[in-house]
């Protein structure tokens, strides 16, 4: 095995933590939706992409900075969430069939999303500055200032996320009306205001990512489809509804997309996530991390 080959590797398996870790907490925003409102949410590539041009405006127009921009961005996103859940979604759901109600809303939503954007900011590539511009160097392995800093905010974050869940009574709430609504209201929950949290911190969690994502790619309107079908993948394979699936599914597949780009081809990335994706619904339909459903 030549030097060049493990060089090679390493800088690959890095670049591929890179991407699974802000595939990972692109997910999140699904999960946590689909986890508690039991809602498939079909506008979640829309609410990324806001996430990223409310960014780019604050940047851009007013003139902020980055941290900023993306602090008062996913507050905005929280407030679009806790108004979606409040004036559309509450009101699906108690619908007849509301899930197919709910998922025509929002594919229609994500829709429109998608072309309000295209009007407002044009079809023009827009970019996210980056945190830093400077790299670290270890023998021949590389390694951006900005990508470290993506890696190890996407580790707090999900930590702190976490630490929410289990630690707090608003997170342990979340949980509570998640594994059983009317449990959790005998027990004193406000289970209409825990939702509409649920929610607004989903959008909040969607917008990150989107923001994150455009900071190491780029934005467009029409992206925000690519990162959904690739959420709504790792949803599937970690597992509905399980943060710690989302995780764990959106590393691998980041490393294997990355594997794919480097020695083969970038045009094989989509076939090997749909195999996987099939796979998965295949030989573990409930995802690695779920639970299984009853059988027929």
């Amino acid at each position: 095995m030549s030097s060049y080959f493990v060089i090679d590797l390493v800088n690959t398996l890095l670049s591929g933590l890179l991407i699974g870790s802000l595939y990972a907490i692109m997910a999140l925003g699904l999960t946590i939706i689909q986890g508690v409102v039991r809602i498939f949410n079909f506008a979640h590539g829309g609410m990324s992409i806001l996430g990223g041009y409310l960014t780019f405006m604050f940047l851009s127009g007013a003139g902020f900075n980055l941290i900023v921009s993306m602090i008062l961005s996913c507050l905005l996103m929280f407030v679009f969430g806790l108004i979606l859940y409040r004036g559309a979604i509450v009101f699906l759901v108690k619908k007849p069939n509301w899930e197919i109600a709910s998922v025509i809303f929002l594919l229609g939503l994500g829709i429109l999303m998608e072309n309000l954007i295209l009007q407002v900011f044009g079809a023009r590539v827009k970019e996210i500055p980056v945190f830093f511009e400077d790299a670290f160097e270890f023998g021949f392995v590389r390694i951006n200032h900005h990508d470290v800093v993506l890696i190890v905010f996407v580790m707090v974050f999900v930590l702190g996320l976490n630490l929410f869940f289990s630690r707090t009574w608003l997170g342990r709430s979340i949980r509570a009306v998640a594994q059983d609504i009317q449990g959790a209201r005998v027990v004193g929950v406000n289970a209409n205001r825990t939702l509409g949290f649920a929610f607004g911190l989903a959008s909040a969690v969607t917008g990150l990512a989107g923001i994150l994502l455009a900071s190491k790619y780029y934005l467009t309107p029409q992206v925000g489809w690519e990162w959904m079908f690739k959420g709504f993948i790792i949803v599937v394979f970690g597992g509905l509804g399980t943060i710690t699936g989302a995780i764990f599914a959106g590393l691998v597949m980041g490393l294997v997309e990355a594997l794919i780009t480097f020695y083969g081809s970038q045009s094989w990335v989509w076939p090997a996530w749909f195999v996987i994706f099939l796979v998965i619904l295949l030989v573990k339909p409930e995802g690695l991390f779920g639970r299984k459903s009853a059988s027929y």
